[in-house]
């Protein structure tokens, strides 16, 4: 093999080598892109969901606020009844 014919063969498998490289980095390129996409709208769901458990949580919270301070005043009434008798 002639030293030309080598050097033919190595520039074409260097060819061959980076037209496939190309093609491998479109096809990360767009699924990084979707990966990309997809992500941002779990971060946008799980936004969503966390707010309507933190909403979930504060009526909770005004509940148990307003029975608190109902049992309270009903303690109250009760040792006032129980003291004037």
């Amino acid at each position: 093999m002639a030293d030309q014919d080598f050097r033919e063969r190595v520039l074409e498998t260097l060819s061959r080598i980076e037209a496939q490289a190309r093609e491998n980095n479109a096809r990360l390129e767009k699924r990084l892109d979707a990966l990309d996409t997809r992500v941002g709208t779990l971060e946008r769901d799980v936004g969503w969901i966390k707010g309507k458990l933190e909403g979930k949580q504060e009526g909770s919270s005004k509940v148990l606020t307003v029975l608190t301070v109902c049992t309270a005043v009903g303690a109250a009434i009760i040792a006032l009844i129980a003291l004037l008798n």
